[in-house]
């Protein structure tokens, strides 16, 4: 993402594109109209439109504009096209389970790979992570608990592609914490069952680990089954 207003700018598109304000289909406001709404100028809203297109979200072209792309042709893997989505839709309800999916095929791989190539420091961290996801410290604190727990399982793992879902996992992850408060609370995922896969990287295990951070994985996928079930009742 950009920074200052170019940043603020795609944050005001992105959000109204991924929650139905601007339709698929729809052309979105002329740059003049975006300058004098928005208070920015011509460079910002085109460097704002261009960041909307790599994220698949826009398409552009001379006779038309700046038309809202299809839903399939939006990048699922960047975490902004995700966030973007208020999390009470159907919509949003969807990516949060098929994210929990692709969860299930790579996070238990990378629990196996990190119990043999992580290195001492990156043991304590994954330790101290899980043993610090708490609910009497808040839902901030777990967030960033469960955050670490699971970024510093990926770098340990030893592999680039999967260290650089990493921020796929944190936005997935807030969708996951506000869907707990839906759900009842002996299906949260547990503090016990973090530590358990933290203990069987720590050990060298690596089909301990594959074993238990499945197991953990699959409490998420019956939270996020139960999800969608509920919000296509609403």
């Amino acid at each position: 993402m950009p920074t200052g207003a170019v940043k603020d700018t795609v944050e005001h598109l992105g959000r109204k594109i991924a929650r139905g304000e601007y339709p698929t289909g729809a052309i979105l406001p002329r740059e003049d109209e975006l300058v004098d709404s928005l208070g920015v100028s011509r460079t910002v809203v085109r460097e704002a439109i261009k960041v909307l297109c790599g994220k698949g979200l826009v398409r552009t072209a001379r006779r038309y504009g700046s038309r809202v792309c299809p839903f399939d042709d939006w990048n699922l893997l960047d975490p902004d096209v995700i966030r973007w989505h208020d999390p009470r839709s159907p919509q949003t309800a969807r990516i949060y389970a098929e994210a929990t999916d692709l969860r299930l095929i790579f996070e238990p791989e990378a629990a196996a790979l990190a119990a043999v190539n992580a290195s001492r420091e990156q043991r304590d961290t994954i330790l101290a992570a899980a043993r610090a996801i708490h609910p009497l410290d808040g839902q901030e604190s777990m967030i960033g608990a469960d955050y670490m727990f699971h970024a510093t399982i990926l770098q340990a793992s030893g592999n680039q592609m999967l260290s650089q879902l990493q921020n796929l996992i944190y936005a997935v992850m807030l969708f996951s914490y506000a869907a707990s408060q839906r759900t009842p609370p002996e299906e949260k995922i547990a503090r016990r069952n973090h530590v358990g896969v933290a203990e069987a990287i720590d050990s060298g295990d690596a089909e301990l680990a594959r074993g238990r951070m499945k197991d953990m994985l699959v409490q998420n996928k019956a939270m996020a089954d139960k999800l969608v079930a509920s919000t296509l009742q609403e």
